[in-house]
């Protein structure tokens, strides 16, 4: 067996990520973009020395669980992994996913907590541009990345985004082409336009940012944009001239309406700023954040801790039963933001303190009692340090809200040889059509 060889298999099964599965020659064969039950020709992509990774590329007998054709599946962005799956599969394999990667006894584990709506629901894309050809075959493209790579995948109307958020994109497409505005080359670092970010809210106001590696006059495209979009609130420059893969700088340039978008979370309201961590799944968060408060089981008497509190939006519905809640971030402008949303609400007990979330829980549990903490960390997990004083300092309860299971089981792992039980899983499917998964996880003190 080598790298590009072609073979007609059987899928036995699927894996954690969507993957079929099959044997040949007793190696175990992943293969992207086939169903259980197919059969299916494939082209072996990556060998390694126990497991082989492949695609289909051609399906002999059709599952009846298949959605898409894999010429269909092409046209669609390398995020939309499960996307030629259909949804009662997509949720056993999420499902699978969580187990298989916990591998703990002794806890309840709950059904997955479905999407009403698996088409057209982020409030938030970021979308790259890059140019081809040159004079009369000179063509301005705009997607996303495929699967592992840098090859953008020209996209007019992604399946994730809203419609609204591709008719944006559509219009800057052509502006930029019409203009001939240089495009940005990460091989050459040479041009001004690198992406576009588009955020929206549950009232359909919209904030776009552009991403640009010097300031520009884009006033005749801001003009373009707002006459033929209403719903658009906000635009702003973000000025990123560095030579990497960070996507925004902290160098913004409001250039058209409003500081910030409003968004309303289960009947509070929340300014939303350019670089404020927000669900991108509006109604899935609602239902995310409604069962992190039935495991929280909050009561008047509790003071709470919210770690990696971001804008604030956990923190101030946890404020709502709670006695007292510190939200506790180490980004100064979420910070500000949080102070703004807490305005907002006429919220009085709740603080938001600026800090690393290990040095501040220390001096809160110093102070008084906290009776439960809740952590929504990136998709990097936490910190070691954090947990450590998360045990030293015997908190109770806590609810972790996870979109990276298997840093989560990592962390989970440190909890339980320190003392802790866990004790409620439940998956919220924030992602349909991709193989992520939030989930929401109940741990008390022994």
């Amino acid at each position: 067996m080598k790298k590009n060889d072609i073979y007609q298999v059987k899928i036995e099964s699927f894996d954690v990520n969507g993957y079929g599965v099959c044997h040949i020659d007793n190696k175990v064969v992943f293969v992207l973009y086939a169903l259980e039950g197919e059969e299916v020709k494939i082209k072996i992509t990556n060998i390694h020395k126990k497991y082989v990774f492949s695609e289909a590329i051609e399906i002999i007998k059709k599952s009846p669980h298949r959605l898409l054709s894999l010429e269909e599946i092409n046209n669609l962005s390398g995020e939309c992994d499960l996307a030629h799956i259909d949804y009662e599969t997509e949720l056993k394999i999420k499902e699978l996913k969580i187990k298989n990667t916990l591998k703990l006894d002794g806890y309840k584990f709950n059904n997955i907590i479905r999407a009403d709506k698996t088409e057209h629901y982020r409030n938030k894309i970021m979308v790259p541009f890059q140019s081809i050809g040159s004079g009369e075959d000179y063509e301005v493209i705009s997607g996303f990345y495929e699967k592992k790579s840098h090859k953008i995948v020209d996209t007019d109307d992604d399946i994730l985004s809203t419609d609204i958020a591709n008719q944006i994109l559509h219009i800057i497409k052509r502006y930029l082409a019409l203009f001939n505005v240089p495009i940005y080359d990460e091989t050459t670092f040479k041009g001004i336009f690198r992406e576009v970010m588009i955020r929206n809210t549950s009232n359909n106001d919209y904030m776009v940012v552009l991403i640009v590696t010097c300031n520009y006059n884009f006033d005749r495209l801001v003009e373009i944009l707002t006459s033929e979009i209403k719903e658009i609130k906000s635009i702003y420059l973000n000025i990123n001239d560095n030579k990497n893969n960070v996507l925004l700088t902290d160098d913004f340039h409001l250039i058209y309406g409003d500081k910030f978008i409003k968004e309303n979370i289960l009947d509070l309201d929340f300014e939303v700023a350019p670089k404020a961590f927000m669900q991108v799944n509006h109604e899935q968060c609602e239902k995310l954040y409604k069962e992190a408060l039935r495991m929280a089981n909050i009561n008047n008497k509790m003071n709470i801790i919210d770690a990696y509190c971001g804008m604030g939006s956990i923190t101030l519905n946890l404020a709502k039963n709670a006695k007292f809640v510190y939200g506790i971030e180490i980004v100064p402008d979420a910070i500000i933001n949080a102070n703004k949303n807490k305005e907002i609400n006429n919220i009085s007990n709740a603080e938001f303190i600026c800090g690393k979330c290990e040095d501040e829980i220390v001096k809160l549990v110093n102070k008084e009692k906290i009776d439960l903490i809740v952590f929504d960390p990136p998709r990097k997990g936490c910190d070691p340090k954090f947990l450590d004083t998360v045990i030293k300092m015997n908190i109770p309860k806590i609810v972790y809200i996870s979109c990276n299971i298997a840093t989560a089981k990592r962390d989970i792992d440190i909890l339980i040889n320190n003392g802790y039980v866990l004790n409620e899983v439940t998956p919220v499917d924030l992602f349909p059509k991709t193989s992520n998964c939030e989930t929401v996880l109940l741990l008390t003190r022994k």
